[in-house]
């Protein structure tokens, strides 16, 4: 594995003083054959700190050289504990990115909401009144269409999005306002949930609303 020279030269002053791992000792040797920049880096600090001559000769050990010892020591750890550190923050910054991103992608999805058994209908001080569990509705459709018999039909249908739908406890219920009192609620003769197409269904003929009906799921009739 190939390291870089910064990481080789942090490494040089535990090599020279024999305190580092095989694996560090057999990683700085395999660069020193390689590279001769890092080379003349070690032959310059052996001749600097004059502890390990190039010649061969090991002076004898004084407490000022063991002062020196430990300090490299001391500054290589520390360099490795910034950049262990610094790496720490990078990784926790992207995954908070990442995070962010799946959060917003999640709230900006609008979905139709189906109808699963978690919406219900019912009259509540003669006002038509949609009850949905577990979800928030973002947005609502809602239609009122006339038969040519001269029935009133209510169709609606919820959306929201999908961040909503997997934070939301099934014990959560929102209710939406379908028909007020004052609009006739007490002359609809039924209300549909219906996810498909809401384009003119105002002014469909007899048997187009018989198969828009039977497409739908009856919610509440008188």
């Amino acid at each position: 594995m190939k390291y870089p020279c910064d990481l080789i030269r942090d490494l040089l002053p535990l090599y020279q003083d024999g305190v580092c791992s095989e694996e560090s000792r057999a990683a700085v040797e395999e660069h020193l054959r390689e590279c001769p920049s890092c080379r003349a880096y070690q032959t310059a600090l052996c001749e600097a700190d004059g502890l390990f001559p190039v010649s061969g000769e090991e002076p004898e050990q004084t407490a000022d050289q063991e002062f020196r010892k430990a300090a490299s020591l001391r500054a290589v750890r520390k360099t490795l504990l910034q950049r262990q550190v610094l790496a720490a923050v990078l990784a926790l910054a992207v995954l908070s990115v990442l995070v962010l991103s799946v959060i917003g992608f999640l709230r900006s999805a609008e979905q139709v909401i189906p109808y699963e058994g978690n919406i219900s209908v019912s009259m509540v001080d003669g006002n038509l009144m949609g009850r949905l569990q577990g979800n928030e509705a973002t947005h609502l459709t809602i239609k009122r269409v006339e038969s040519e018999e001269g029935e009133t039909y209510l169709f609606f249908c919820l959306s929201g999005n999908r961040w909503d739908d997997l934070v939301t406890s099934d014990e959560v219920y929102s209710e939406y306002m379908l028909c007020a009192a004052e609009k006739d609620a007490a002359g609809i003769d039924g209300v549909y949930y219906y996810t498909g197409d809401y384009t003119g269904i105002e002014t469909l003929g007899s048997g187009e609303l018989e198969q828009l009906i039977g497409s739908s799921t009856l919610l509440w009739n008188p």
